[in-house]
């Protein structure tokens, strides 16, 4: 086959100059970095997305458990739990951090987690 003004030729098995592009490595180095690299972050995007990224505490805590009687408060709590260097106000907040709660939130019967050493 042939078209006027070009000199495009058909054969029976495809066009002339056409076929599979062949790619080659100029730079073996570069290569292998840019592998490295897509590979690093593929890895890392993956982690990130499903949450491997996430450390966890090597050291455990020991804890006391403690139920909440009538007339309690967080302060009389975690002056009773606390060292003697510890400042109560800081003992308070550790008490309601660790328990997800406020003061407010203190009901007769509740079980509070309270660390060994405050």
């Amino acid at each position: 086959m042939s078209i006027k003004g070009n000199t495009m030729m058909m054969n029976g098995t495809g066009c002339e100059g056409r076929g599979r592009r062949r790619y080659r490595v100029k730079s073996p180095v570069r290569f292998i970095t840019f592998l490295v690299i897509a590979v690093c972050m593929i890895v890392g995007g993956l982690g990130f997305v499903t949450g491997a990224n996430e450390s966890t505490a090597s050291v455990l805590e020991d804890y006391h458990t403690y139920t909440v009687s009538s007339g309690d408060t967080l302060w009389s709590i975690a002056e009773e739990y606390k060292s003697d260097g510890t400042d109560i106000r800081k003992a308070v907040y550790v008490i309601s951090q660790l328990n997800d709660m406020h003061a407010e939130d203190l009901y007769p019967g509740d079980e509070l987690i309270i660390p060994t050493e405050l």
